[in-house]
C-alpha cells in the first residue's frame, strides 16, 4: 500500500490525505461542538459555531490537520477547557479527541484506502 501512495505523486498524496484527515476528524467535530460551551446572551458567532477543521500542508505528503475554534475564540476555549480562577474548567477538546481516537484511526485508514484505490 505504501508503494502505491508513493507512486501517485505529491499533489494526489496530498489531496487523499487532506480528505481522508477532514472525514476522520469530522465525529471530533461533532463531539467538540456538543460540549462547547454556549453563551445564550450573545448575539455575535458562538464558540461551539467557530470549531472548524483546518489543514496545512509541508514536506512530503505531510498534511497536518487541527481541530478545534477559531482564533477568536481561542481564550475563551482555554479557560472553558483548563479554567481559571473564577471558572471551573469544563474540558471539551481533550476529551472529544480521547474518545474518538479508535473511531478517528479507523476511519483515516479506511478513507486513506479508498482514496488510493479509486485513483
Amino acid at each position: 500500500m505504501g508503494n502505491k501512495f508513493e507512486a501517485l505523486g505529491r499533489d494526489m498524496s496530498t489531496k487523499i490525505l487532506r480528505q481522508a484527515g477532514r472525514a476522520a476528524l469530522t465525529p471530533v467535530q461533532a463531539d467538540m461542538r456538543q460540549h462547547a460551551g454556549f453563551d445564550a446572551e450573545s448575539h455575535g458567532v458562538h464558540m461551539r459555531d467557530s470549531i472548524t477543521i483546518r489543514s496545512t500542508t509541508g514536506g512530503r505528503a505531510q498534511v497536518t490537520l487541527r481541530v478545534g475554534p477559531e482564533k477568536k475564540h481561542r481564550m475563551k476555549a482555554l479557560a472553558q477547557e483548563w479554567g481559571t480562577v473564577k471558572q471551573v474548567a469544563h474540558p471539551f477538546i481533550r476529551p472529544a479527541l480521547e474518545y474518538q481516537t479508535s473511531h478517528v484511526l479507523r476511519l483515516l485508514a479506511a478513507e486513506i484506502r479508498r482514496g488510493i484505490e479509486n485513483r
